[in-house]
């Protein structure tokens, strides 16, 4: 009889190592599985096919790994179908390891029907929430040319509910599920995986697989962490923390195998807060900003409005077209994120609205501040003046990436590659949004096809080894960032490169930057690297503000 089980669990509850020792046992987890990486560096077991389907319906509802029932998610009807199909055809015992299968219960157990098992690890939300920022720290931390306020993992910290919101809205499916299918069910806490549960003869016995009882088990106490800090438990509404505590007892309730004690273990780490001042001073100095510094991220302040006023004075009195390129293309997008764009689009209109040129510049500027939509509108209104490049049609498909409209975005990536087939860049951006739609080999090849083109182009370079980085093949992306680094010292190429060493070995890479980066980088991009090392520091998870407000400033010191 076919027999199909599903492992998954909230992240950072042990579900990696959890595939490990079911593929260790005799059972076929994929053929296709996502390899290692400085958080998880024996593996995820994850097979990537199953991976992107789960991402696609994500990106179909506008949302991603990070839903927090923020919206509705309605899944397209039968979008495992295949997938399963072509996983039968190879083998009538087969398992599938993702947290995102929380989202997507009720749909797998529809497809599979009487061959669908159900395995769930839990863990408590204190260590859960712990555990994502410690690796998101890290994350920040050695990926050292992308910190913002819109990268995925500064999200934890910019929104210090985020992490519990996720854990609710992924368990309360597990708790739902496992009341409507007990005999479908297992659950165990993470605590029991590394008291030796018995899951495997447990899963032969309720399930009927045939897995070998004596694969040797991949927990290892040693590597365990299973400590909370007080702050997050404060930082949380006594609201929420009822929630989160009602759904773990439930759990629990539900759990075969548990420890005898499952309460959180909490503690105050201590505070290096010379060392966290001491960066802190720096970035206060070097922001040159007294106004804004106590306020977190990048808001509106009254020193931003005089800014404003000031760049709409210069504005006003501009009436040649060179010039206004000229002042357009100069513009720090912090002078204007936060103002309301037809208060000097407007002015623009009134004396440029047939000049083509400008209103490119115009529309890159809208880009620049992420007002995608009103970018695509100028960008159009070049193009109707008679002002076109190819380069255009790949702008506009990176503002419809900006606003998920994925189909749109390809259609012109395509559109540019095929008025210029030469540009490299086209082929680097087109790449960028494969990756995002989780098409990694069609998006490999677009990303050789850019290096090819432009080898000595750090646009090119630089996501391109960040892809074979996150592709299992570091290796292969050090030897190339090492290549060019040697032909010419790119601030991007030299993060780069620190960042892809620090991957392969934390100290040898933080060495390599003491010992052959330090003279060559400017104060500013001296401060980016204090800034995520302090990151990285475990006794900072609990410094979250302090977190929020370098975030704020190094997003500032970017724009100058």
């Amino acid at each position: 009889m076919e027999k199909v089980l599903i492992c998954t669990g909230f992240h950072r509850s042990a579900t990696s190592a959890t595939a490990n020792y079911l593929l260790d046992a005799g059972l076929d987890m994929g053929s296709n599985l996502m390899g290692g990486n400085i958080n998880n560096a024996p593996g995820h077991f994850e097979d990537l096919g199953a991976i992107r389907l789960h991402e696609e319906q994500l990106l179909r509802n506008k949302t991603s790994w990070q839903f927090y029932d923020d919206c509705e998610l309605t899944p397209e009807p039968c979008f495992l179908d295949n997938y399963i199909q072509q996983r039968f055809e190879l083998n009538s015992h087969w398992g599938v390891k993702d947290p995102r299968a929380c989202l997507f219960l009720k749909e797998w157990e529809t497809m599979l029907g009487d061959s669908g098992h159900f395995l769930f690890v839990a863990r408590h939300w204190s260590s859960c929430i712990e555990s994502l920022l410690h690796r998101h720290s890290r994350d920040l931390s050695h990926s050292l040319a992308t910190i913002s306020e819109d990268s995925t993992g500064a999200q934890f910290w910019i929104k210090p509910e985020l992490a519990a919101k996720m854990w609710l809205s992924y368990n309360k499916r597990l708790v739902r599920f496992s009341k409507g299918n007990p005999e479908k069910t297992l659950i165990v806490t993470q605590r029991a995986l590394f008291e030796d549960a018995p899951i495997i003869e447990s899963l032969n016995n309720k399930f009927g697989f045939e897995l070998n009882n004596n694969a040797k088990s991949p927990f290892d106490a040693s590597l365990f962490r299973d400590k909370a800090n007080q702050v997050i438990f404060s930082q949380l509404s006594n609201s929420l923390q009822a929630q989160l505590n009602s759904v773990w007892a439930q759990l629990l309730e539900l759990a075969a195998f548990k420890s005898e004690d499952e309460s959180p273990i909490i503690e105050q780490k201590k505070i290096d807060r010379g060392a966290l001042e001491a960066v802190y001073a720096q970035i206060t100095e070097l922001a040159d900003d007294p106004v804004n510094i106590e306020s977190g991220l990048v808001g509106i302040t009254p020193k931003g409005n005089k800014l404003f006023s000031l760049w709409k004075e210069e504005l006003l009195v501009i009436t040649e077209p060179a010039a206004m390129l000229s002042f357009l293309d100069n513009t720090s997008t912090n002078t204007i994120s936060n103002i309301e764009s037809n208060e000097w689009l407007s002015i623009i209109d009134g004396k440029f609205s047939l000049k083509g040129q400008v209103l490119l510049s115009t529309a890159k500027l809208l880009m620049r501040i992420k007002a995608s939509e009103l970018a695509i509108t100028y960008f159009q209104k070049t193009v109707s003046l008679g002002t076109y490049l190819p380069y255009v049609d790949m702008m506009i498909a990176q503002c419809k990436q900006e606003l998920k409209q994925y189909d749109e975005a390809e259609f012109f990536f395509k559109k540019a590659i095929k008025a210029n087939p030469k540009n490299p860049i086209f082929y680097s951006n087109y790449a960028k949004l494969l990756v995002l739609l989780r098409q990694s080999p069609e998006a490999k090849l677009q990303f050789e096809l850019g290096y090819q083109k432009g080898s000595n182009l750090p646009a090119c370079v630089v996501p391109y080894c960040m892809f074979l980085a996150e592709d299992n093949e570091l290796t292969k992306a050090i030897s190339i960032a090492e290549q060019l680094v040697a032909k010419k010292e790119h601030p991007a190429l030299l993060k780069l490169l620190i960042s892809l060493k620090m991957q392969a070995d934390v100290k040898s890479g933080k060495d390599y930057y003491t010992e052959l980066m330090a003279d060559k980088l400017n104060n500013r991009d001296m401060l980016g690297w204090l800034v995520k090392s302090c990151l990285h520091i475990d006794s900072n998870i609990a410094e979250q503000d302090f977190i929020r407000r370098c975030l704020g400033h190094w997003n500032r010191l970017n724009d100058k």
